[in-house]
């Protein structure tokens, strides 16, 4: 049994408050550091977006070259190899400028169906598969990860991991209807990529690039270096 002290000495009293004071302020005292951290990765985050917007094009245009170093000569060559694969015949290749991409057109047999092998200064080469009916709306899907940014409704261009070119094919297949599309020629597939790329500019720049965007960008690049480290 314990046995009972009595109250608590007069004296106590006001170191116990006085603990109990200093508890609370250096509680009231975190929050408020969170708070002001919080704020300013917003505000970076933010300006980083406004930045990031100031530089997209107006508009961006398709111009041949006659020749490019592909910066993944492998990767290229598997890409090349698949689509001849699977009937798609190689035409030329394209500088999507001022943004200095490079794309590769591949044309298919299939009516509304066309390739490209692409290559970018943030993804490095991949490859896409566009589908496109008699309504005029091209969709592509390309072997690409999520790039965490928000997409249009409906979206024009589908992310769809680290697949082959043989299964971008089967996914864009699933939307076409050959009954109702036209066999395209290189001039139309580049107008149609141009159209899209330009109309996707656009409304980005309506919309802004937020805040939260920027971080799960920022969080997506501080997870790929851990993992290549």
């Amino acid at each position: 049994m314990f046995r009972d002290v009595g109250p608590i000495p007069n004296l106590l009293l006001p170191a116990l408050f006085g603990v109990f004071v200093s508890v609370a302020v250096w509680w009231i005292q975190k929050q408020i550091r969170t708070i002001l951290v919080r704020r300013k990765r917003e505000q970076f985050f933010t300006r980083a977006g406004e930045s990031i917007l100031a530089k997209i094009p107006q508009k961006i245009s398709l111009k041949e070259t006659t020749a490019h170093s592909w910066s993944e000569p492998s990767k290229y060559e598997e890409s090349k190899a698949a689509f001849e694969s699977l009937g798609f015949h190689q035409t030329r290749t394209f500088v999507g400028s001022p943004q200095e991409w490079v794309v590769e057109f591949w044309l298919s047999s299939k009516p509304g169906l066309f390739a490209k092998i692409v290559d970018s200064k943030t993804r490095g080469v991949y490859s896409e598969v566009t589908v496109m009916n008699r309504d005029g709306v091209p969709i592509s899907f390309e072997n690409t990860e999520e790039c965490e940014l928000k997409h249009p409704e409906p979206y024009k261009w589908v992310h769809c991991g680290l697949i082959t070119p043989a299964q971008l094919v089967e996914r864009a297949l699933q939307l076409s209807r050959p009954n109702d599309a036209m066999q395209m020629n290189l001039a139309e597939c580049v107008n149609a990529d141009e159209r899209s790329a330009n109309e996707y500019l656009a409304w980005r720049r309506s919309v802004g690039i937020s805040a939260d965007e920027v971080k799960r960008i920022f969080d997506r690049m501080k997870r790929r270096r851990s993992l290549e480290a």
